[in-house]
């Protein structure tokens, strides 16, 4: 049976490529736009290698940042604590006012409103936005460092037996939170050899697995007390403690939480607890895959990258054509590769000596701009905002003195009517952290 590093091991490999999409994503978003990989030749190279070899700029107009600000702006000009009302479940018979005053205090406390577009930013390039509730405080995690596995396909997240995040921490910290005697001191320096004390390059992993206990009930004749004995205990137990037949067995699942070096050596393993400390969401996560809001539009923006860059190959091609040079004109000192260096500056100034019977130096040149790049860059911009769903209305572009304050609010309801499905599974996510609130806050 696998053990628990195991188990997680393989959970963080299966998300290999999420994480790599997620990179590549972020990059794009934040302006890092040219460093897929192509082949060329047999030869592989990214497309900013390959544009600079033409002896050209690779040029780029970074439309996603544009487009994810404004998901997050519209998001934050909505944003409010999710409370809860009378008909949902979590009320019961507590008081509905002390709870969603206690859910506030807890948001502003952890300063949600600043948080909550940050996490949006996050779900909208990666397609996961995960927290860690840690007592009272909020922490996010990145997706980076997060796995989780699920023996199911649940986009809630309720089927997952294994859940955890990686830790880069110093060494110090190390020292202090795992040693409790000299052996714990000695494994750790073994484990951590070249660690400096203020290196934060300490690798532990943090893994809560779900644990299945069947526990039996069982009468202690000496104290004249009922306890509650896991089946794995019952050959360490006092041997006065008589089983209680009519009681019956029953099963619990508790998260236990157990941390490991990066080798898998077992550093500690702690109690079972009710359940575990991360809310996550995934987007859309079907069948157990993870495509996110930024992935649907990167081909749109890679192609106007390359009309771009083309428009502009084409206007220094159709500025300076081709130069037909005679050889029999070759100013003494200098040959063709000189020429044409000279050529190419925008002041350049070439010295002959001119021959009778041979022909002048002669630049070829013709207009070729207008051949329907600036047709298909319009093409690309509107399949742009046709994707996002970030039309030109939500962008404010489309007011003008004759347009009504109703027509304005109806056209700007329909356009969000495309970014509603994203912005309410990270709402739902929202909410999922809130029914954690402590009942009080001091």
């Amino acid at each position: 049976m696998p053990s628990i590093f195991e188990n997680a091991k393989k959970s963080w490999q299966r998300l290999q490529s999420f994480r790599s999409e997620r990179e590549r994503c972020k990059r794009y978003v934040y302006g890092d736009q040219w460093e897929d990989l192509i082949e060329v030749c047999g030869k592989m190279m990214t497309e900013r290698e390959f544009i600079k070899q033409q002896g050209q700029i690779p040029l780029k107009n970074n439309i996603l940042r544009r487009i994810l600000r404004n998901v997050v702006g519209l998001y934050r000009s909505q944003y409010k604590v999710p409370y809860l009302s009378k008909k949902d479940s979590l009320v019961k018979d507590r008081p509905l006012n002390k709870i969603n005053q206690a859910r506030r205090l807890w948001f502003r406390e952890n300063s949600m409103e600043e948080l909550a577009p940050r996490l949006l930013e996050e779900f909208l390039i990666s397609g996961m936005a995960v927290v860690k509730i840690d007592g009272e405080r909020i922490s996010p995690v990145t997706p980076d460092n997060f796995f989780f596995h699920s023996d199911g396909y649940d986009p809630r997240g309720s089927d997952i037996d294994l859940i955890g995040e990686i830790h880069n921490v110093s060494y110090s910290n190390l020292l202090a939170n795992f040693c409790r005697n000299a052996a714990d001191i000695q494994k750790i320096n073994k484990l951590y050899i070249n660690a400096s004390e203020n290196d934060y390059s300490c690798r532990i992993i943090e893994v809560w697995s779900l644990k299945t206990n069947v526990v039996c009930f069982y009468h202690d004749q000496d104290n004249a007390s009922l306890e509650f004995i896991r089946m794995e205990n019952l050959l360490t137990h006092a041997k006065n403690s008589v089983p209680i037949a009519d009681a019956g067995n029953f099963i619990t699942r508790n998260w236990q939480r157990t941390w490991f070096a990066y080798d898998g050596t077992l550093l500690r393993e702690e109690e079972p607890v009710s359940h575990h400390p991360y809310v996550f969401k995934a987007y859309p996560y079907l069948d157990g895959e993870i495509h996110s809001y930024i992935s649907d539009i990167i081909d749109q923006q890679r192609y106007v990258n390359r009309l771009i860059t083309l428009y502009d190959f084409i206007m220094k091609s159709s500025a300076k054509g081709v130069l037909l040079f005679p050889d029999e004109s070759l100013p003494a000192g200098m040959d063709l590769q000189d020429v044409a260096d000279e050529w190419s500056r925008f002041n350049g100034v070439i010295s002959y000596r001119a021959r009778p019977g041979i022909p002048m130096p002669t630049q070829v040149s013709g207009n070729a701009t207008n051949i329907g790049i600036t047709d298909l860059l319009k093409i690309e911009l509107q399949m742009l905002e046709d994707i996002s769903g970030v039309s030109p209305t939500l962008q404010g572009k489309l007011v003008t003195n004759a347009t009504s304050g109703t027509l304005f609010a109806r056209q700007n309801e329909a356009a969000q009517t495309s970014l509603l499905d994203v912005i309410r599974t990270f709402t739902d996510f929202l909410s999922s952290i809130a029914n954690l609130a402590p009942e009080t806050i001091d």
